[in-house]
C-alpha cells in the first residue's frame, strides 16, 4: 500500500470540527462586538439627551430676572414620558424632552423642581431608556 491518494473519513471529521470550532469563536467575537456598540450608542444618545435638557434649563436660569417680562422662578416637571419646563404657576409650558423615562431631584417630590434665578441651585438629573440610564449632578449659577 504505497502512495493512496485521497483523504479518510477521520481527516474528514478532524477538519469539520476544527472549522465547526473556528467559525462558532468568529461568531461569538462579531456577536460581542455588535452588543457592545449597540450599548456604547445608546449610553451616548443619552448623554447627549441629558446636555441638551441641562442647556435649555440653564438658558431658562440665566434669563435676567430684572426684565420685566422674566419671573424670578420657574419650574420644571415630569410628566410620564416629558420633561416640561413652565412659569412657576404652571403657564407658558413647554417640552423640554420626551421620549424617556426622567427622574430629578432628591428631595420629597422628585417630580417637579423649581428654580430661583436669585440663588444657587444644585440639580439632579436620571435620564433612562429601556435598558440604560445616565446622571448628571449640577448646579445653576449667576456671576453677581
Amino acid at each position: 500500500m504505497k502512495n493512496q491518494y485521497g483523504i479518510t473519513l477521520v481527516e474528514l471529521l478532524g477538519v469539520l470540527v476544527i472549522t465547526s470550532i473556528v467559525m462558532v469563536v468568529v461568531m461569538s467575537v462579531f456577536s460581542t462586538g455588535a452588543n457592545s456598540s449597540e450599548r456604547t450608542a445608546s449610553r451616548q444618545q443619552l448623554q447627549q439627551e441629558s446636555n441638551l435638557i441641562i442647556e435649555q434649563i440653564r438658558a431658562s436660569y440665566l434669563k435676567n430676572e430684572k426684565d420685566s417680562t422674566v419671573e424670578g422662578k420657574f419650574k420644571v416637571r415630569v410628566d410620564g414620558a416629558k420633561l416640561l419646563i413652565s412659569k412657576i404657576d404652571g403657564s407658558n409650558e413647554q417640552i423640554i424632552s420626551t421620549g424617556y423615562q426622567y427622574a430629578m431631584g432628591t428631595g420629597s417630590n422628585p417630580e417637579v423642581v423649581e428654580f430661583d434665578r436669585t440663588k444657587v441651585m444644585p440639580f439632579y438629573l436620571k435620564t433612562c431608556s429601556s435598558n440604560q440610564c445616565f446622571e448628571v449632578q449640577t448646579s445653576f449659577s449667576k456671576l453677581k
